[in-house]
């Protein structure tokens, strides 16, 4: 009696998950693809004159206008988003030059960061692509470098306190050159 009740189970189970139990891979690929939709994408390039720049004005984006190039980019400034935004950067590098003489990446600081001592901590980190790792705690997010032609990636969840977060290459030289921005969150 006990085996009958232990068939009747099983065949119940797999009744169950042949009459659609679950989400199929079509349903779940498209779960995946409207959560990814919902994400703000921001193309940035960083090029050999050490600025983020965009191709175009996009919205929830402020850009300076003085990189004086013929690629008709301009410098990005500030970024403006809502408390609790996702946000993507996409960076992609323009430049002829090796990785090890000219690469980017974007690193957002926390609120209470003292930014010139990450920088000066960065230069010295070249083990770990110029992040200190002394000083990941104020990191809230991150790209890894990325070479002449190579794009790199993060997606974040914009902090949830108001208030201007700077960004920055972490690159030998790139802050200084003026290769940082301001996220507005309000």
């Amino acid at each position: 009696m006990k085996l009958t009740h232990i068939f009747t189970f099983i065949a119940f189970i797999a009744l169950v998950g042949a009459c659609g139990g679950g989400e199929s891979s079509d349903q779940q690929q498209a779960t995946q693809e409207e959560s990814t939709s919902d994400v703000r994408t921001i193309e940035i390039i960083g090029i050999d004159a050490m600025k983020f720049a965009v191709e175009s004005d996009a919205e929830g984006i402020s850009v300076v206008d003085d990189l004086g190039s013929s690629d008709e980019l301009v410098r990005l400034e500030t970024i403006s988003a809502q408390p609790g935004e996702e946000i993507r950067i996409e960076l992609t590098t323009r430049s002829q030059l090796p990785a090890t003489a000219m690469a980017h990446n974007w690193v957002l600081l926390s609120l209470d960061s003292d930014t010139k001592a990450f920088i000066n901590a960065a230069v010295q980190a070249k083990e770990n692509d110029y992040i200190p790792q002394d000083m990941t705690d104020q990191i809230i997010a991150e790209t890894e470098l990325a070479g002449g032609g190579e794009t790199v990636s993060v997606t974040f969840t914009v902090p949830e306190t108001p208030g201007e977060y700077e960004y920055v290459c972490s690159f030998p030289g790139h802050y200084s050159a003026g290769m940082r921005g301001t996220l507005v969150v309000e």
